[in-house]
């Protein structure tokens, strides 16, 4: 039905985890889970059965596939109506454990391997009571690709009617910033002159991480300080050009000539980011 190609083989379960491919029927898209299938007692743990069914858990529309020649290749009593039993057992012996809502999720019923003659007639004689119990049933060969369009367009009726009635989605999720609760993460105090010191836990924690014996680092730094609004800052509090800005505490601070005609993050046609004249020592 899709782009997908999981491994296929003559064993009961096809796949350990499931598969997903995505399938267009018409103006209808939806994404088609091949998850592995049930066995009696999976509601309570057997074999992977409580990992498939969580997976089964998060689909809109169950597609039961039932193995039309599993009688006929010799397998004593198997029956694809008795197969359906067993599995909708599992469904609501899981329900009533965990609550999960399966009971009221839309069903639908794929007879395979009409391509082997006797399994056709086992399919002709299921749809019948299928049908009868309500449930939409298609025949389909994976093998020859029979009947498989048919079902992608009664999947895609019955994923459009689903969505169609699920209620409208709530109003979109407001996300809040509120500000730091320590207050400004950084001050700029005028020291006299056109001296200025730059305080907060920010920028000297930057400082102190920097290796200024590495133009691209301190290129680095510049950045960050001029991103976090220090340059802005600066011209606020009457720095001019050659102003001299220290940035730390005691024998860790930094001391940098600013230069307000080249910015940081800009290019300033002193040779390769990070060269940076501000930089006095």
């Amino acid at each position: 039905m899709s782009a997908a190609r999981p491994k296929i083989g003559d064993y009961p379960f096809t796949t350990l985890t499931p598969h997903l491919g995505v399938v267009e029927a018409g103006q209808t898209q939806f994404v088609v889970a091949d998850v592995p299938g049930l066995i009696p007692g999976a509601s309570r743990g057997k074999g992977l059965g409580l990992d498939f069914l969580r997976h089964v858990e998060r689909c809109d529309v169950l597609v039961h596939v039932l193995d039309c020649a599993a009688g006929p290749a010799g397998e004593p009593g198997r029956d694809p109506v008795a197969d359906l039993d067993v599995i909708e057992a599992e469904l609501a012996a899981y329900a009533d454990l965990t609550g999960a809502g399966l009971a009221g999720r839309p069903r639908l019923v794929a007879l395979n391997k009409i391509d082997v003659p006797a399994a056709r007639e086992v399919a002709e004689r299921a749809a019948a009571e299928l049908t009868g119990r309500g449930l939409a049933v298609c025949q389909v060969s994976a093998a020859s690709h029979e009947g498989v369009r048919e079902l992608g367009y009664l999947i895609g009726d019955v994923v459009a009617t689903a969505r169609a009635a699920a209620p409208p989605p709530g109003p979109a999720r407001q996300v809040i910033r509120p500000a730091p609760a320590g207050g400004p993460e950084f001050e700029v105090v005028a020291l006299g002159g056109n001296s200025f010191a730059v305080r907060g836990d920010k920028p000297r924690r930057w400082v102190l991480q920097t290796d200024f014996g590495n133009e691209e680092a301190v290129g680095f730094l510049a950045d960050r300080l001029a991103r976090l609004g220090v340059e802005q800052a600066l011209t606020q509090a009457g720095a001019t050009a050659g102003a001299e800005v220290m940035i730390g505490d005691g024998q860790d601070a930094v001391v940098f000539d600013w230069d307000p005609d080249i910015p940081a993050g800009t290019p300033h046609g002193f040779g390769p980011r990070g060269t940076d004249r501000r930089l006095a020592r």
